[in-house]
Order: C-alpha cells, then sequence, then structure tokens
C-alpha cells in the first residue's frame, strides 16, 4: 500500500515539471536535466558585480593610505634611543660653538674691548639659555643632579650679566676685568660639567637599550646608535665605557641566543677600545677568553670572526699611545693564533684576509712565545698562499704580511718555510713597491713595506743558495737602487738604513765579487753611519 502511494506522488510531480516552462538559460542541450540558476548569467546582477569591483578597489586604497607601516616584527623603536644619537650631535655642536664664543670673550676682555663685552656676553648667556630649555624639552626625566647643575648655569650667568651691566668708568677709572674673568671662567667650568652629564645620560639611554632591550630590533638599532655616536669621538668613547659599554656588549656576545648581533657587538667593541678605558674594560670582564671562543667555535661565521679579528688588532696594536700587554693574551695565545691563521687560510676576501694578519702581526710583538705557535701551525705558509690565491694588492695587506714574515723568520723553522713557500719571490717583489701613492697614509705603508722587506731578506739570506736566489731576482739591484735613489724610497732613512744593513749581509754570505767597485766602496765596506752619510737624503746647509 505504502509503495502504491509513493509512486502515485512520483507520478504526479513528474506531470507537473512536464507542463511547467523554464528560461532558455536554463535549457542545456547536451543534458535535458533539470540544472540550478546561475545568478551571474543575469546582465543586470554581471554589471553590478563590474561596478562593485571597482567600488572596493578603490575604498580598500584610501584606508590602506591611511594606515602607517610598522616596525619590523611589529616592534616600534622607542624614541629616546631613536633620537638620542641626533640628540647628541646638536648638543655638542652647539656647546663647541658657545665655547667658542666665551673664547673670544676671553679674547675681548684681555684686549678691554669694552664695547664688544656686552653684546657678546648678553649673546653667550641666551645661547646658554636656549640649549638648556631645548635639553629639557628633550629630555623631561633626566636626573636631579642635571636639574641641580642647570640652576648653577643659569646662576652663573647671571652672575656674568650683573658683571657686565657694570661696565663704566666710574671716577674716571676704567672696570676692572677681573671680576669678569672670574665670572666667565666659573661660568665655563659649570656649562662644561652640565654637558658632560647631560651626554652621560643620553649615553645611558643607548647603553641601557642595548643591554635590556626586549626585541632583537631594538638591540641592533641601540649598538648602531652606540657605534655613530663612538666613531672617532674619543670623549664620547670615554662616557660609553663608563657607563658601561664594554660590559654590555660582551654579555650579548656571551649568548648564545645573540648570534644575530655579535658582529654589530664586536664592531662597536672595536670601536671604543681607540681609548685605553675600554681596553682595561676588557680586561675586567675577560674579553679575551670571550674572543677566543668566539673565534675557535666552529659554527662561528666568516663575518663575526672577522669582527673578533678587529678587535684583537685594535687592543694589540703598537701604534697606539697606551700600547702594553693585556691580562688574558698570554693564557689565550695559542688558540687565538690557531683560530686567526686559520681565518687567513679560508678568508673569501682580501677585507677579511687584511684584519686577521693585522691580528696576527700584532701579536707577534707582544711575547716571544708567539712565534713558536706560529711555527706550529706553519703561518708563513698559509700567509703568503692565502695572499697568492686572493691576488692581494693593497699596501696596507702587504705591511701585515711582510711585518709578520719579518718577525718569525729569526726562527730556524720559521725561515724554512718561508723558503719552501716562494716567500723570498714575495719579499723581493714587495721591495719594488713604488712610494708615489695618492695619501699619506698609503706611503708611509709603503716605506714600511720596503723596510720590512729588506729586514725580512736579511734574515733569511744566512746561505748562499737563499742569497743567490735573491740576486736572481734582482733583489740585489733594486738594494742599490733605494740606496742610491732617495725617491724611490720617498726619501726615508729607516728604508735606507734596512737596505744598507740587507747589502752588508748577502756580501758577506756571496761574497763581494756580487758588486760593483762604487757600490762596494760607497755601500758596503765603509762603516754603516758612513754609508748612510752618503746616501741620506737629508742636505745639510752650512751657511
Amino acid at each position: 500500500m505504502a509503495a502504491t502511494t509513493g509512486s502515485n506522488v512520483q507520478q504526479k510531480i513528474a506531470e507537473v515539471l512536464e507542463g511547467m516552462t523554464f528560461p532558455a538559460y536554463m535549457n542545456n542541450a547536451e543534458n535535458t536535466k533539470i540544472s540550478t540558476p546561475v545568478l551571474t548569467d543575469i546582465d543586470s546582477v554581471r554589471q553590478w558585480l563590474e561596478d562593485l569591483r571597482w567600488m572596493t578597489e578603490t575604498e580598500c586604497m584610501t584606508v590602506l593610505q591611511g594606515k602607517s607601516i610598522q616596525a619590523e616584527d611589529g616592534d616600534s623603536l622607542p624614541s629616546p634611543v631613536r633620537n638620542t644619537k641626533e640628540h647628541i650631535k646638536m648638543v655638542r655642536k652647539r656647546a663647541h660653538i658657545i665655547t667658542a664664543e666665551c673664547a673670544k670673550l676671553f679674547h675681548k676682555l684681555d684686549k678691554e674691548r669694552w664695547k664688544k663685552v656686552h653684546s657678546n656676553a648678553l649673546r653667550i648667556t641666551c645661547t646658554i639659555r636656549s640649549l638648556l630649555h631645548d635639553i629639557s624639552a628633550h629630555s623631561p626625566n633626566l636626573a636631579i643632579d642635571v636639574f641641580q647643575q642647570q640652576q648653577v648655569v643659569m646662576e652663573e650667568c647671571a652672575q656674568l650679566i650683573k658683571h657686565v651691566e657694570s661696565i663704566g668708568e666710574i671716577n674716571g677709572e676704567k672696570p676692572q676685568k677681573l671680576p669678569m674673568v672670574h665670572s666667565l671662567t666659573c661660568l665655563g667650568q659649570a656649562f662644561t660639567r652640565l654637558i658632560d652629564k647631560v651626554l652621560a645620560h643620553e649615553v645611558r639611554i643607548i647603553v641601557e637599550g642595548v643591554a635590556d632591550s626586549p626585541s632583537a630590533y631594538c638591540i641592533k638599532a641601540s649598538i648602531t646608535s652606540l657605534v655613530g655616536v663612538a666613531q672617532g669621538e674619543p670623549q664620547m668613547c670615554h662616557l660609553i665605557v663608563k657607563e658601561g659599554g664594554v660590559r654590555a656588549l660582551f654579555t650579548i656576545c656571551r649568548q648564545d641566543t645573540a648570534n644575530f648581533v655579535k658582529s654589530q657587538a664586536l664592531r662597536a667593541v672595536a670601536t671604543l677600545c681607540s681609548v685605553p678605558e675600554a681596553i682595561a674594560e676588557v680586561e675586567k670582564v675577560d674579553g679575551v677568553g670571550c674572543l677566543t671562543d668566539i673565534l675557535c667555535d666552529p659554527l662561528t661565521t666568516e663575518a663575526t670572526r672577522t669582527e673578533v679579528a678587529g678587535v684583537v688588532a685594535q687592543i694589540t696594536s703598537p701604534m697606539l699611545d697606551h700600547y702594553r700587554h693585556v691580562s688574558g693574551f698570554i693564557e689565550n695565545m695559542e688558540d687565538l693564533l690557531r683560530g686567526l691563521i686559520g681565518l687567513c687560510e679560508t678568508a673569501s676576501s682580501p677585507e677579511v684576509f687584511l684584519l686577521g694578519s693585522a691580528a696576527i702581526a700584532n701579536i707577534t710583538f707582544l711575547d716571544s712565545m708567539a712565534s713558536e705557535f706560529l711555527a706550529r701551525y706553519q703561518v708563513a705558509r698559509v700567509l703568503v698562499t692565502s695572499s697568492v690565491r686572493l691576488k692581494v694588492s693593497s699596501i696596507f695587506i702587504k705591511d701585515q704580511l711582510c711585518t709578520v714574515l719579518a718577525n718569525v723568520a729569526m726562527l730556524e723553522q720559521c725561515r724554512e718555510d718561508i723558503i719552501q713557500c716562494n716567500g723570498v719571490a714575495v719579499l723581493v717583489g714587495f721591495l719594488h713597491e713604488k712610494p708615489p701613492y695618492n695619501k699619506q697614509t698609503e706611503r708611509v705603508a709603503c716605506e714600511r713595506v720596503q723596510q720590512k722587506s729588506a729586514i725580512a731578506l736579511a734574515r733569511l739570506c744566512k746561505d748562499v743558495i737563499t742569497a743567490g736566489v735573491v740576486k736572481q731576482l734582482k733583489g740585489l739591484q733594486r738594494l742599490v737602487e733605494l740606496c742610491r735613489k732617495p725617491k724611490e724610497r720617498n726619501y726615508s732613512d729607516s728604508v735606507l738604513v734596512a737596505c744598507l744593513a740587507t747589502l752588508r749581509k748577502l756580501a758577506s754570505v756571496c761574497g763581494e765579487d756580487e758588486f760593483s767597485q762604487e757600490d762596494l766602496i760607497q755601500l758596503v765596506q765603509p762603516r754603516l753611519i758612513d754609508s748612510y752619510l752618503i746616501c741620506s737624503s737629508l742636505q745639510e746647509s752650512f751657511v
């Protein structure tokens, strides 16, 4: 019964559908089955969708143009850290102008030019007040001692104006300049102390950004600001070290999670180590041990190892006025040298090779033990081979290379390594360097290359074979030329002495038959001081 009823219902539905008429777009020639109508096939709907597309795109562009671009990783750099570098430059520049104006006022007081004293003093005090206003506007949360020092400066300004306002002849007597000089001196001292406090406050913000920033972006930005402030500014380096900058940077270098910023931190350390206080701070935080660990870590990138070499080269530079032994070097010397030699061996660029070889060269001056380690790790072979592979042309790289070769040539093992790796030819080639470089630093470096190459050859030429190689490569001829032609050695007397000593060494090994009669009489047979006087570039006049 139920089945019969169901079939009747289906029959009724079929009849109704057969009697219905559908729109043309619902007919399908290939398929007679009923299809569902599509709205986009209607002309009015399609046109509406086309119009809607352009309307929504315009609206989206309007909204996007009104949005600000977010900082990296969603972190915005704190305003104090972002503006500190420029603010420090502004404060120092304006302070320098005020100091110069004070010096001019001192000169006018000394010459008793009373008509200009009044206007100059007013200008100085107004400029100081303007600077103090800008400092307070930029840093409203200054420490109490800074505010107190500001009050002292304002009082000294008022005192100076008081004295200046009293200028005028009294009973025919000229104004007394001593009180004004004393007042101006006190103002200058108070102003200097204030600027030091303000700069220390700004530097503290940067150091705190390095040590306490919650994100990688902020740490990078803070270190960049620190380097920008310290670059070529010993006073700022002093302040940064005093505020704990070196300690904060080495804290980052010791963190395994801070690999993204280690290269920047090490470069900042190298920048700060131009002042002795920074090197002393490196000793306090066992910086040499930290540098050694980073350099010898096989996972450390070449860029980071290069920055380590830069720090080592800086703190061991014999050119520093405060040159001294740094604690921790003796204990870590072997590991340091092994790491630096490895860096030079695999250097991918001349710049990397320069920093690595410079660090090695400086260490050779520290202790005689360094030469033993260098001989053990075949430094001569590594440096000569790498310099040929990289096709180095920089006079500064050649300076470092010949420094190392000259210092290690005294050891028999290193001497043999230099000879076997064609180091003699390299050194003779260095003798042919020409002084006419564009910059003074390059000319001085060229003189050092000539001098050290001559010294190295003198130490290598202990046998007839090596001396014969030098002669065959026209090294003997070049040494004579450097002695006789002052222009070839840039009129350097140190190069002259080194070449004369090398010629005498060659004469003792090869015999005097290899020299012309004139060279023997002037360069070899006389006392060294007599030969020096003959060839010296100094032209004395007894008129």
